[in-house]
């Protein structure tokens, strides 16, 4: 074969794979950047709801501890949450956010307390609904990944 046959046949064959080599590159690159954005937002997301939640839970618990009734509609609201949760969310978490729910309702149905069964309650694991909810939504989005 002509030496500069091969010559040319070399150039042109190192080009094409530089080209695919460029081209994977720049594909596997933006496969993992799109991952990593689509993590980022279904996180944010999640954050924004349990965070919502959370909020509500602890008016919907503020009142209850003051023995206003039952707030249907801040019940209502947190109901609307918990379902939303239950969408996006883990077993873990969507049973914490019912649990807390149980909890803010039985709660609103007994008779007041005094401030010093106020204070005993606060020394309760089983009191602290937000605290257990919180420690499921964090381990959930630790394995966000």
């Amino acid at each position: 074969m002509d030496p500069a046959v091969l010559s040319t046949i070399s150039a042109l064959s190192g080009t094409v794979i530089g080209a695919i080599s460029s081209l994977g590159t720049t594909w596997m690159t933006t496969k993992a950047q799109a991952r990593a954005a689509r993590i980022a937002a279904e996180r944010s997301k999640r954050e924004d709801l349990y965070g919502r939640f959370m909020d509500e839970t602890a008016k919907l618990y503020a009142s209850a501890l003051n023995h206003v009734g039952v707030d249907y509609e801040r019940l209502t609201g947190l109901y609307a949450l918990s379902g939303r949760i239950k969408l996006y969310a883990s077993a873990e978490v969507a049973n914490g956010a019912n649990d807390a729910l149980k909890f803010l309702v039985d709660l609103s149905l007994k008779p007041p307390m005094s401030a010093e069964d106020m204070r005993i309650m606060m020394d309760s694991t089983d009191a602290n609904i937000i605290d257990r909810f919180a420690t499921a939504c964090r381990a959930e989005l630790a394995n966000l990944a």
